[in-house]
């Protein structure tokens, strides 16, 4: 626990799930990788991160940073124009991430 209230389980999660994203990258021999983060969080640079040491010859595509997405709004608008299957609503826009450790609010 980080200042004896906020559960680490989604910080270590996250350089799990890039490790298998990056595994099944591989495999399909792709040239980049991309993640869906705000640009003004801790997610982006565990992702990144990840990305570096696992695949460091990988572009990194951040669609927050180098697209138009400028809001969660945008995004959900963004996916729905494109028939992409997201849970976000815009009454309900943010994200749970469920793990092995617990489920973050």
């Amino acid at each position: 626990m980080y200042e004896g209230k906020y559960l680490l389980g989604t910080s270590i999660a996250r350089l799990c799930s890039q490790s298998g994203k990056w595994k099944w990258h591989w495999r399909k021999a792709r040239d980049a990788l991309s993640h869906g983060c705000t640009g003004k969080g801790n997610d982006q640079v565990r992702f990144e991160l990840a990305y570096k040491a696992f695949a460091p010859q990988l572009k990194i595509i951040a669609p927050w940073r180098e697209w138009t997405i400028q809001s969660r709004h945008d995004a959900i608008a963004y996916a729905k124009e494109r028939n992409i299957s997201i849970t976000a609503t815009a009454e309900k826009i943010y994200s749970r991430d469920s793990n092995l450790w617990h489920m973050s609010p």
